[in-house]
């Protein structure tokens, strides 16, 4: 290539609104040489190129070997980039200017994606590109590749140009005059960016526009909605995405809940770009946090660790419902933005399930809080999401159906099978699994059996395997039943909750699982049955009959003997039981984790790149809200307590100073001629009243009996047993 020096007399642009490239040199040849070949390599050869230093020595740019068939053009007067401002326009007055600061290096596509941003509207005057430290000009091709096609193209704006890599309009340096030569490159562009917002026009971010800058670079940050939500959107282009999940339902107990999320966690730490945290509750099993411990892709924080403050992730995923205001400000402090997957509104509408009618109610409100706050809600079937939007909980844009993985990946060693000790080993057996919350409809279970019993002489075992709920119970309904009954409460065996190796045993060896729920927002029983080559015995209600089908669904909703006449087919080997288990296993193969994480990946990208909306700060204002009136609550609940005890304490003090008067009474009634009337006093009540007033002043009680002491002084001695009396 070419180099010479710029003479005051050429005159270089192709018109108005042509850019021309001011490269500003700060005396590192090695630096300048890294700028200059990938401005070669990423520019136009049309377009001008000056290289701004003190002193420019046209065979120092010339000794940088430098390839292309571009005119490199030395600009050699002093005074920095103001100087170089002045000089430049003054040999294009009519010309768009591009600053590229000597260390930055550009990829291809550069300049038309500043020329672009700049243009975007009639009052953007400059534009500023995306810079990040970079000294690899391959890296750096590759991540304004990523950036440039992940971009929304936002343009925010900004409060001034920056010197690292900017382009200004023509526009902009005819309306309003030149800075000052004194001062730092960044201090001139500030003064002429300060100068061209006093005009009401703006400076705005190219943010598709992604360059490598020098150490010291820095990525522009403001309290802007769309400047936060750009950068977070380049950021996730070019490294991993950072996810914490929400993982404090992983406690000892294994449930359903425990099974997805940690199939959920083992799915993700296997993804590429993606950087995971996983928040654990202080009850974690000791066997699940070994698994977790040991696997390199992931960070552990306890809960104590996340509540006291962490770096915040992108995002935060909290894979169950939000159940109190503390769970969502611990997701506020966990990342920048908040995915809540909410699989049902059981909760929500039950009353039930709660201690009390508050209780409930504060249930609910934090539910609406929860889902108006979360940038994005996955739902694990249409039918759940369908309900929320019933109910007007989200809005249809933040709504995703995002299904559950029905396939077992969480790396843990397969359970040895036990079977349970209340569990008679040579019998056929019907199993329902879970919890006896009434939705589960464990009653039909009975009713199902009693009918087979009745109608196809079945003489098995119903096992029902699984916890009993304080709140929102069936039990009470199953007792009945099974009193009214004494047949078949010969066939039910109640074994309460099981572990993992005992589960697996049922699997292996019922006939069927029962599983007569009449309201799932997923449901992985049918799944779990299907994987162990085991029939489910299942309606086709609300999400079931989406996820797991309505080919498979043999209980007819809620007839008990028509429901046993349908499923007898699939108590013994055939082809009935072989089709039935088929279907299942097709329908969990359409929920392999293979299909299920791109989906939710994509609700991640969603989440980073959606608006900041409008109604956040209203919601963070009801969420501390919401914490205040349960402040409030637990205060007056300590309040009413402490205000009984003190009544208590009241009302005891005064009973006993009643007593006391009252035996005091006793007493002076009792003595001598200061007893009743009737016990032989000689004083009346009224005497006896005034003379206790007098008395009971000391002046009047000395006047008063003085003058029977004296007399009292001639009696004769008292004797022995007598007590003499004491002077007044």
């Amino acid at each position: 290539m070419s180099v010479r020096a710029l003479r005051s007399s050429d005159t270089i642009g192709d018109g108005r609104g042509a850019p021309v490239v001011l490269v500003t040199a700060a005396g590192s040849p090695v630096a300048l040489g890294a700028t200059l070949r990938a401005l070669l390599a990423g520019t136009d050869a049309g377009v001008a190129l000056i290289v701004a230093c003190a002193d420019a020595d046209v065979d120092e740019l010339a000794a940088l070997d430098l390839d292309g068939d571009a005119a490199l053009l030395a600009l050699g007067e002093r005074g920095g980039l103001a100087t170089a401002l002045a000089a430049v326009h003054a040999r294009a007055p009519h010309a768009d200017l591009a600053i590229v600061r000597e260390g930055v290096l550009v990829g291809a596509g550069w300049l038309p994606g500043l020329r672009d941003a700049t243009y975007s509207d009639s009052i953007v005057m400059s534009a500023s590109a995306l810079v990040e430290p970079a000294s690899d000009a391959a890296a750096v091709s590759a991540c304004a590749a990523a950036v440039r096609a992940a971009s929304a193209r936002l343009r925010p704006t900004l409060e001034r140009a920056n010197a690292d890599c900017c382009y200004l309009r023509a526009a902009a340096l005819e309306l309003v005059e030149l800075p000052n030569a004194a001062g730092t490159d960044d201090a001139a562009l500030g003064e002429l960016s300060a100068r061209i917002s006093a005009l009401g026009l703006v400076h705005v971010l190219a943010d598709d526009t992604y360059v490598g800058g020098p150490p010291n670079a820095a990525v522009p940050d403001g309290e802007s909605g769309a400047l936060r939500r750009a950068v977070a959107v380049a950021a996730v282009a070019t490294r991993p995405l950072g996810v914490t999940i929400d993982a404090r339902a992983l406690g000892s107990a294994a449930t359903g809940m425990r099974t997805y999320i940690l199939d959920l966690i083992a799915a993700l730490a296997r993804q590429e770009m993606l950087r995971l945290r996983v928040v654990l509750p202080p009850d974690t099993a000791p066997e699940v946090l070994e698994v977790l411990a040991a696997d390199p892709a992931l960070e552990l924080v306890s809960y104590a660790q996340a509540a006291a403050g962490v770096e915040r992730t992108d995002l935060v995923h909290r894979p169950q419902q939000v159940f109190t205001a503390d769970d969502l400000t611990l997701l506020r402090q966990l990342g920048e933005r908040i995915v809540i997957t909410h699989h049902d509104l059981i909760g929500y509408r039950c009353g039930a399930y709660h201690e009390s009618a508050e209780s409930w109610q504060d249930y609910r409100r934090v539910t609406r809080l929860a889902l108006a706050q979360a940038d994005m809600v996955v739902f694990p079937s249409r039918h759940a999401r369908d309900d929320a939007l019933r109910e007007d909980l989200i809005a249809p844009p933040r709504a995703h159906v995002v299904p559950d993985g029905a396939e077992r990946v969480w790396p843990a060693p397969a359970a040895v099978e036990a079977r349970p000790a209340a569990v008679p080993e040579e019998t056929d057996l019907l199993v329902c699994i879970g919890a006896d919350y009434a939705h589960k409809n464990r009653p039909f279970a009975l009713a199902l059996v009693g009918a087979l019993a009745r109608r196809h002489g079945w003489s098995g075992r119903l096992v029902l395997a699984g916890p009993h709920v304080e709140l929102g119970s069936s039990r009470e309904r199953e007792t009945v039943a099974l009193q009214r009954d004494p047949e078949l409460a010969a066939l039910v065996l109640d074994i309460g909750p099981v572990d993992d190796a005992q589960r697996a045993w049922l699997y292996s060896h019922a006939q069927a699982v029962v599983y007569p729920s009449v309201y799932e927002g997923f449901g992985l029983v049918p799944f779990e049955a299907a994987q162990a080559g085991v029939p489910c015995l299942y309606a086709a209600t609300a999400a079931l009959a989406e996820l797991a089908g309505s080919a498979g669904a043999t209980l007819v909703p809620w007839d008990a003997d028509a429901s046993a006449d349908a499923v007898v087919p699939l108590l013994a080997a055939g082809a009935a039981r072989d089709e039935h288990v088929r279907v299942l296993r097709d329908a969990a193969g359409q929920l392999r984790w293979a299909n299920v994480l791109p989906l939710l990946r994509d609700v991640y990208a969603q989440a980073v790149a959606s608006p900041y909306r409008a109604s956040a700060p209203r919601v963070d204002a009801d969420l501390e809200r919401e914490s205040h009136i349960v402040a409030l609550a637990a205060s007056a609940e300590h309040d009413r307590a402490r205000a009984a005890e003190l009544q208590q304490a009241n009302d005891e003090a005064q009973r006993a100073n009643n007593e006391a008067q009252q035996a005091l009474l006793a007493l002076r009634s009792s003595v001598g001629a200061f007893a009743e009337p009737a016990g032989g006093g000689v004083l009346s009540s009224a005497q006896r009243r005034g003379l206790l007033r007098v008395v009971s002043r000391p002046l009047l009680r000395r006047a008063l009996l003085a003058p029977f002491a004296l007399i009292g002084r001639g009696a004769a001695a008292p004797e022995a047993n007598e007590t003499p009396e004491r002077p007044a």
